[in-house]
């Protein structure tokens, strides 16, 4: 037993060993394999999740009703449509100035344009006191409701009772304090949290 241990003695003494800037040129190629695995891994990832869309909101159930406070009473005969629109197209927006830069408002155009939004031709509106405002009628409150999922941080929701039966059109005016929209995932966040829109006060169909 003593003979073979010193054998193995010598076998290991005996053993090549390789410049230390050898051994550290192999450590480095072995983290420069392991990057690439995990760059290649990373791009795998987004191109398997690059086609993921927005949810879009079906129509599940009946609205709930909203109780009218006493200095919001019901404007009679009112209709007001809560449906949710099943398409981006039927989201009619008309992107106001409300003290956003040029190119804000340019760059909000052309994303909700790039999500199938209908964007129409706006001009400026009144200074929203949030970073947004969106101004909707009575035949657009499920519309509204989507396009306020679109919009990042604070936004003021205003009802106009007063616009035309059957316009679908929606304000969206952004002040100087607008950043940008959201993305699709806060935007089905959004619709989440917020459920399905509900009437307002002035509406006679509550």
């Amino acid at each position: 037993m003593h003979d073979r241990l010193h054998e193995l003695e010598t076998d290991v003494r005996d053993l090549p060993v390789p410049p230390a800037a050898t051994i550290r040129a192999r450590g480095n190629s072995r983290r420069r394999r392991r990057r690439v695995t995990v760059a290649t891994a990373a791009v795998a990832v987004a191109a398997a999740t690059a086609g993921i869309t927005l949810a879009w909101p079906q129509q599940q159930r009946q609205l709930p009703t909203a109780i009218a406070p006493a200095d919001r009473p019901a404007t009679p005969g009112l209709t007001c449509d809560l449906t949710l629109p099943s398409d981006p197209p039927q989201v009619r927006v008309r992107v106001l100035d409300g003290g956003a830069s040029p190119t804000r408002m340019a760059t909000t155009a052309a994303q909700l344009e790039a999500r199938r939004f209908t964007v129409l031709d706006g001009t400026t509106g009144p200074r929203p006191a949030t970073p947004a405002t969106v101004v909707y009628g009575p035949a657009a409150i499920g519309t509204a409701a989507v396009l306020r999922a679109v919009v990042y941080g604070d936004a003021t929701m205003r009802f106009d009772p007063t616009r035309p039966a059957g316009d679908k059109t929606i304000d969206l005016i952004l002040g100087p304090a607008f950043t940008r929209l959201a993305t699709t995932t806060e935007m089905n966040e959004n619709l989440a949290t917020a459920g399905e829109p509900t009437a307002p006060p002035e509406c006679a169909n509550r």
